[in-house]
């Protein structure tokens, strides 16, 4: 049966247990929107160049991460890197997976602010004798990113929630702690409600932060206008 007491009691006595826990998450989160929108970036650009077996490439890789399990891709990099003879930590290996899944993503919502810039922008930086690069650099890709900003914010709560995944090659993540925990107490139940009720205040916290953020960017924008 169901005991509220127990779930208090888990929280209060093994709290420093599920903190080591948030902190291996938030970490993996960090990491991986931090890299993950470089890459995501780097993709975006390509799939726009002239050179079509760039453009091929890029857009399978994107294709292939999208249409494929993320527990799929994981395994494949923490077990399939070693065979291959690249041996590195477990936790860096994670992180790899992790911003491969998230550039495809990512690349996605920058080709989006992208395309939503308008037309008139780029015309007028050819008036003004840019070049491509300069263009993109300087007049495109500032707008663009303030326009994804959000969305990559959103792919920081979703990494967090993702990143439990990683339960499954052994990464002290949270799911991974709070899983150690039950396997001792035997309160399954009451141990992870507890995790579930921490995932959801990290990702509650952060979903306020970015409505706070995006208030804040939108008055600016109006004290501009």
């Amino acid at each position: 049966m169901l005991s509220f007491a127990k779930i208090w009691e888990i929280f209060t006595t093994k709290f420093p247990v599920f903190m080591q826990g948030v902190g291996v998450t938030l970490e993996l989160a960090f990491f991986t929107v931090l890299l993950g929108s470089l890459l995501g970036l780097i993709v975006a650009i390509l799939r726009r160049i002239r050179f079509l077996p760039v453009r091929i490439i890029m857009n399978m890789y994107v294709a292939f991460i999208r249409g494929t399990p993320l527990l799929v891709q994981v395994l494949m990099i923490v077990y399939g890197l070693p065979q291959l003879g690249l041996r590195l930590p477990r936790m860096t290996l994670c992180i790899i997976a992790l911003v491969i899944n998230s550039g495809a993503y990512m690349a996605e919502l920058i080709r989006a602010g992208l395309q939503s810039v308008d037309i008139g922008q780029s015309e007028a930086a050819d008036s003004l004798g840019m070049s491509s690069s300069q263009k993109m650099l300087y007049v495109i890709l500032p707008q663009a990113i303030k326009v994804t900003l959000p969305a990559v914010g959103n792919e920081f709560i979703a990494i967090i929630k993702e990143s439990s995944v990683l339960y499954a090659v052994g990464v002290y993540e949270l799911t991974y702690q709070a899983n150690k925990l039950a396997s001792v107490n035997y309160r399954y139940l009451e141990t992870l409600i507890v995790a579930a009720l921490i995932y959801f205040v990290l990702t509650y916290a952060m979903s306020k932060l970015l409505a706070l953020l995006e208030g804040r960017m939108r008055r600016s924008e109006r004290a501009i206008d």
